[in-house]
């Protein structure tokens, strides 16, 4: 089932609540993250004297039943640290199941009953879903940066036809033109990567004429790279005006693909031994090709 969330929140640290919230709900076991929209600054709705919310929407795929869903989703609430108290209150988080398959009972409605009544849910959601319809009312209704989408992840991946990326903790390829053109996307940028990625490097050691970024929680201390233990901890190391590169491996490109606003691939066209396989880009527009004998060149965006 495929559902849309809202987020919000006019308490604390809003922005980096919310990038936490999202890393949480990706992490709900039988959940799929797909999309996550920009970040919206809003005036409270239904009541007065608050501080402005912080709002945002993101798609997800899971197998959970609705109430289930639901039970997870205010479990996360709660250990952010929201109290509920009375309706409509300020919080820290808020986290509501606003658009997919229909349910009404006592605890849960869907598609959420104030939905095509508030703006601040409207517009992110039609960032993510631009086939929905409805009427805006004229709310005001900002953009603000701190979406995980505003760090401009780009994935870089040499594969085969079936998207396969290495085989026993080695990569498949080694092209000088991918190589070349892998240079060329990353230098004067940061690149991020796992620990297993490191160890495809020449003599294990960090690129050079780049920022490197290991996220690991076993590393400790690598020269000329920075050692981050968590995606939630990474943005907080980042910076919206830099290109970041996730140039690997599988289980990265998985974590940052539902952020990701470019994807470039190299697709050999041979069936390799794969274990490792790169994650599906159907959330993504292929924008262009480039043919060489052997291999092409892709670029995927949002």
């Amino acid at each position: 089932m495929i559902y849309y969330l809202g987020l919000g929140a006019n308490l604390g640290q809003c922005e980096q609540t919310l990038r936490r919230a999202i890393e949480r709900v990706k992490k709900i076991p039988d959940v799929k993250l797909l999309r996550v929209s920009s970040f919206y600054e809003t005036e409270p709705w239904g009541v007065e004297g608050q501080p402005n919310y912080i709002n945002a929407a993101i798609k997800i795929s899971t197998e959970l039943e609705p109430l289930a869903f639901l039970d997870e989703l205010q479990r996360i609430e709660f250990e952010l640290g929201r109290i509920r108290r009375k309706r409509w209150e300020a919080r820290i988080i808020d986290i509501d199941i606003l658009y997919g398959a229909k349910i009404s009972c006592e605890r849960l409605t869907v598609p959420h009953k104030f939905l095509f009544e508030r703006d601040f849910a409207l517009i992110p959601l039609a960032e993510i879903f631009p086939t929905l319809k409805f009427n805006l009312r004229g709310d005001k209704v900002i953009r603000v940066a701190g979406s995980p989408i505003d760090f401009k992840f780009k994935l870089v991946a040499c594969v085969d036809k079936n998207f396969g990326l290495g085989k026993g903790g080695k990569l498949l390829f080694k092209i000088p033109a991918d190589l070349k053109n892998f240079r060329r996307l990353t230098l004067g940028h940061t690149i991020i990567f796992g620990r297993k990625t490191l160890e495809t490097f020449p003599n294990q050691q960090p690129l050079d004429g780049r920022r490197n970024i290991i996220l690991s929680r076993s590393l400790k201390n690598i020269s000329g790279a920075e050692i981050v233990g968590s995606v939630a901890e990474l943005f907080n190391v980042l910076d919206t005006a830099e290109e970041n590169f996730i140039i690997g491996g599988a289980e990265i490109f998985n974590e940052f693909i539902p952020y990701a606003t470019e994807i470039f691939l190299t697709v050999v066209d041979v069936v390799a031994e794969a274990d490792t396989f790169f994650p599906s880009v159907d959330e993504f527009t292929l924008r262009g090709v480039k043919t060489f004998k052997g291999f092409e060149f892709r670029r995927y965006t949002l």
